[in-house]
């Protein structure tokens, strides 16, 4: 993510593979959280575990508008 972004190294990226309670939803799906040192964060949810996400997979969540927070 960080390359696909061009982040820098003070861009702070965090990724966790969580348990999903939602209906319909796959047992495990994985957040990627990028936290800038100014702006929002951005978020991306993926509905697979974070060892079966690919890079095809990062490139497509990028395309979706991710899900800000301040």
């Amino acid at each position: 993510m960080r390359s696909l972004l061009g982040l820098d190294d003070d861009t702070a990226v965090m990724i966790r593979q969580l348990a999903c309670t939602e209906p319909g939803c796959p047992p495990l799906e994985t957040v990627v959280v990028v936290l800038p040192m100014e702006g929002a964060a951005r978020r991306w949810t993926l509905h697979r575990p974070a060892d079966r996400i690919t890079e095809d997979d990062l490139r497509a969540a990028l395309l979706a508008t991710p899900e800000q927070h301040d």
